[in-house]
């Protein structure tokens, strides 16, 4: 006879609740300031110099997280306003 009992699943700490609660409200704070810019994550952008196209995007796996671009030769860099627009 097969057992329907399942195991219980992992115990998580209240701190790494409250940590995974922190890096989200950083993720939304960086979401805010796109939309503030008129940008959203996975935008085609080119730098003011016309040299480099590339995507937007939140590297939501950092801690912190922080916004970077995507060349289209796989480079990463990081997004600053004042060196990117949208394509």
């Amino acid at each position: 006879m097969m057992s329907t009992h399942r195991p219980a699943p992992p115990v998580v700490s209240l701190q790494a609740k409250l940590d995974h609660i922190a890096h989200e409200r950083d993720v939304l704070a960086l979401q805010r300031t796109l939309a503030q810019l008129g940008l959203r994550d996975g935008d085609p952008v080119c730098s003011l110099d016309g040299g480099t196209r590339g995507r937007l995007l939140i590297a939501r796996d950092e801690s912190p997280p922080r916004l970077l671009v995507r060349a289209d030769d796989g480079v990463l860099t990081d997004f600053a306003p004042a060196r990117w627009r949208h394509a």
